[in-house]
């Protein structure tokens, strides 16, 4: 049937192949008479580019079902340590004064409890009245951060500046503000 068709055409006509049913057209033809496709460059590709679309869809809901389910993998510093703050325990503190210097200096023991290393960042130091009263927050910053490793312990020393009370019996309750995941290196200024 297609050679009877090639003689109905005239010869000075140019004559092309449809991509999509592969009868001979005029090459000047925008449909085609027999499957009513449209002939443009991406009539060849139309079938494809639906399974392609689709396919690209179904990445993009894999990756943000990914990110959602394990958010820390995906950071360039780690794992978040909002939800693990509990895992590092700061225990046995002890305030000491300088003699020569106005200055206070904390020093104790953090213990992490859970099964990530975490490099300390900073501590957050509560001065306490004797009655539950608070009377001063300081956050002193870790001059040369350490990491703690999981299940371990690590003795610290931070200098907390010039402190002045004049109340008897303050208590310093102190924990970790701020950490980041010891996998990976800190961050140098």
């Amino acid at each position: 049937m297609a050679d009877l068709l090639l003689r109905n055409v005239d010869s000075d006509q140019n004559v092309k192949v449809c991509p999509l049913c592969a009868e001979p057209i005029k090459a000047a033809a925008k449909v085609c008479p027999f499957c009513c496709g449209a002939q443009t460059r991406l009539a060849y590709w139309r079938p494809y580019l639906g399974l392609g679309f689709s396919a690209l869809l179904l990445l993009a809901f894999v990756g943000l079902g990914c990110f959602w389910l394990f958010p820390d993998a995906f950071r360039s510093e780690g794992r978040s340590y909002a939800p693990y703050r509990a895992q590092l325990v700061v225990a046995r503190t002890s305030l000491e004064r300088d003699q020569r210097k106005p200055e206070s200096w904390l020093s104790g023991y953090i213990t992490n409890t859970g099964n990530y290393p975490w490099r300390v960042q900073e501590l957050e130091v509560r001065f306490m009245a004797g009655e539950g009263k608070l009377v001063d927050v300081c956050h002193p910053e870790i001059s040369e951060m350490f990491v703690v490793q999981p299940r371990q312990e690590r003795a610290f020393r931070v200098g907390l500046g010039r402190l002045v009370f004049t109340n008897s019996g303050i208590i310093a309750s102190v924990r970790v503000q701020a950490a980041t995941d010891g996998n990976f290196p800190g961050k140098t200024d």
